[in-house]
């Protein structure tokens, strides 16, 4: 990645290259291919930004921050990769050529339209703007907030990061841990704005920030009307334009200065795009990697679920012979051996699930060293392009299309071989979700409890925290469609956004997801539920869409692989480095206070036979629970004494 930041004096205040040295002393890892900097004045503020610089594709090498306007007027500072470089191209009068970059053609699109051109992009971003002319700056971050962008705001003084450890090196920030923080990501609880460094927010996804005299304005750029839907009149139709979007979305991603590589499972949504960028890319290979069990082993699943993908890759290689798979297991493994330490160094922040990092930094590990300077991933696919419809009846009743409510329920019946309840696929989604909640706690089960189960967090701590409110998940009538479910997972992917960018420039490659490219995002949201399902098949448009390009032992697929699903034996390998991890943990004082110890203490002095690692006490207590409790715990130890370093560096 790139990396920016900057300061603006909103009481007039100047700033220059001397206020952002320590910021950049962080930053610089993450842009070993140049940048810049920029001090001035903006109306009545004052004003500094920098960026540094790694190329990712070949128009990058082009170009030069900051960028500015032959008036000087407009100055950009951006980490960013823009999808729709053409159609931008053609609207402004650009030439769309390789010694014009990305940051070019962001400054034409801000002089021509100004925070409107916010609506033309798409890509994958987040910049700042020195307008002279209307006198502030504008920072903005992309729809889904796959680049990270955090602020600092304080009386006359907004300054800004693509992370937060570096906003510690800026004067009056502090490195002091915002406990809040560790408590809401112990809980799982990835909807806040909070970062670990107190007195630094991340900026929303689809979000802007107008800094001026006046101060800093937060708004939204991109906020989709979950109650637009669009029906096309047939299945067939909405599944040729989802594939036209998408097919445009993966073209517009295969842009890279090295090989071209996919993460791949045997699952819909990542075949898809590693199927679509082989036809596109073909004849020249797409180097895929996938995570396997070691051979010979045979982990326990749950019903409906596989433990081994690989015969399903191996069907899309077989498809499309420029497919080039290479399969992978992470037996060996260290849990804590060093490598969080190097991503944290570098702004990172703790995975969500240490288990699932395991394999992703393997796969980056091995991509890289094939060459592989852009991987494709499908991790987003499930909320937007193969979103399913379990609220597909609920829709029709309330659409009052009653004959195809009717249709519908005699072809699941049909499909299926069972019955559609009315009290589970009718009456339940459409209550409100305080009656729901009020039944399953009166029934003694409440989603919340289930939901914090997963952490270790102290019953104390529990009791703080607003569950039912702030998180989504533990309402299932917000999953059958629309902003609530899509702006969860995206936020959830914005507060990871560090430690993706800390990983890509350890290996030095860059994560690409078409799925979440907005242009197939937006075509999703408004397709109807009854279309995403319908006679007894979910997740039918997507299905449909990409019929021609998947074997039929994918299209036609209903089971699920598990990740890492020998997860018990790798844990089991590592219980030396567990146990010395949770004397650790008992011997720090705010571990202590936020984690169960003693639960801990318990789930490792009775440990579980292998043949038990599907059952879900046991994922939930060993695989999520104490995983994340120890690399937590980790990871503030590791702040404390990272602030007790930093102490000689920090400015007066």
């Amino acid at each position: 990645m790139s990396a920016i930041c900057g300061a603006v004096g909103t009481d007039g205040r100047p700033f220059g290259e001397r206020d952002l040295a320590g910021v950049l002393t962080v930053l610089r890892p993450l842009g070993p291919d140049g940048g810049g900097q920029w001090s001035g004045v903006a109306g009545r503020c004052g004003a500094a930004v920098a960026s540094v610089l790694r190329h990712r594709t070949p128009e990058d090498a082009a170009g030069a921050q900051p960028v500015a306007s032959r008036d000087g007027d407009t100055v950009v500072v951006a980490d960013l990769r823009l999808d729709n470089r053409q159609e931008l191209a053609r609207a402004l009068g650009v030439p769309d050529r390789r010694d014009i970059a990305d940051s070019t053609i962001l400054l034409a699109a801000y002089e021509r339209w100004g925070q409107g051109c916010l609506d033309r992009l798409v890509g994958a971003y987040a910049f700042a703007v020195v307008d002279r002319r209307r006198g502030g700056v504008l920072l903005a971050r992309d729809h889904a907030g796959i680049r990270p962008l955090v602020v600092h705001e304080r009386k006359g003084v907004v300054a800004f990061a693509s992370n937060a450890l570096a906003l510690t090196r800026f004067a009056g920030v502090g490195h002091r841990l915002d406990e809040e923080r560790a408590r809401e990501v112990l809980a799982l609880l990835y909807r806040s704005d909070r970062t670990f460094v107190e007195g630094v927010r991340w900026v929303a996804p689809g979000g802007f920030v107008w800094i001026d005299a006046d101060g800093a304005h937060h708004g939204k750029w991109w906020d989709p009307d979950p109650e637009q839907v669009v029906d096309l009149g047939s299945p067939t139709a909405h599944a040729e334009a989802l594939r036209a979007v998408f097919d445009e979305a993966v073209a517009s991603h295969l842009r890279t200065t090295g090989r071209l590589g996919a993460q791949v499972s045997g699952g819909l949504d990542s075949t898809s795009v590693a199927a679509t960028a082989a036809e596109m890319i073909a004849p020249s290979p797409l180097l895929t990697y996938t995570s396997a069990p070691p051979p010979g082993s045979s982990p326990p699943v749950d019903a409906g679920w596989i433990a081994d993908e690989s015969p399903y890759v191996r069907d899309l290689a077989d498809r499309h012979p420029n497919i080039q798979p290479t399969f992978l297991h992470v037996r060996g493994t260290a849990l804590f051996d060093g490598r969080y330490e190097r991503a944290w160094e570098l702004g990172g922040s703790p995975p969500r699930n240490p288990g699932n990092a395991l394999w992703m930094d393997a796969i980056a590990e091995e991509a890289a060293a094939d060459g592989v300077t852009a991987l494709l991933t499908g991790e987003q696919g499930n909320f937007a392009f193969s979103a399913d419809g379990p609220g597909w009846l609920a829709a029709l009743l309330r659409a009052r299309r009653l004959r195809t409510l009717a249709l519908e329920v005699r072809g699941t019946i049909n499909r299926d071989g069972y019955g559609v309840t009315v009290k589970g696929h009718l009456v339940s989604p459409l209550l409100p979700g305080w009656f729901r909640s009020h039944r399953a706690s009166t029934a003694g089960s409440s989603r919340a409890d289930d939901w914090i189960g997963a952490t270790a967090l102290r019953a104390e701590v529990v009791g703080g925290l607003e569950l039912e409110l702030r998180e989504p998940h533990l309402d299932p009538r917000r999953w059958h469609r629309g902003r609530e479910v899509l702006l969860a997972a995206s936020t959830t992917g914005s507060t990871q956004a560090d430690q993706r960018a800390a990983t890509e420039a350890i290996v030095g490659l860059d994560y690409r997801d078409p799925t979440a490219d907005r242009r197939v995002v937006e075509e999703g949201l408004t397709q109807p539920e009854w279309m995403r399902r319908h006679s007894g098949i979910t997740r039918a448009v997507a299905r449909a869409a990409m019929a021609v390009s998947l074997p039929p032992s994918i299209v036609e697929r209903t089971t699920r692989g598990a990740q890492l699903p020998d997860w018990l034996d790798r844990v089991t390998d590592a219980r030396d480095e567990i146990r010395e991890e949770l004397r650790a943990l008992r011997d720090h004082p705010l571990s202590r206070e936020l984690i169960d110890v003693p639960r801990l203490e318990q789930l490792v002095r009775h440990w579980p036979v292998p043949h038990r690692a599907a059952d879900r006490e046991i994922v939930r207590d060993y695989h999520l629970a104490l995983l994340r409790a120890l690399l937590v715990s980790r990871y503030l130890r590791w702040f404390e004494e990272h602030g007790r370093r930093s102490q000689g560096h920090l400015q007066p």
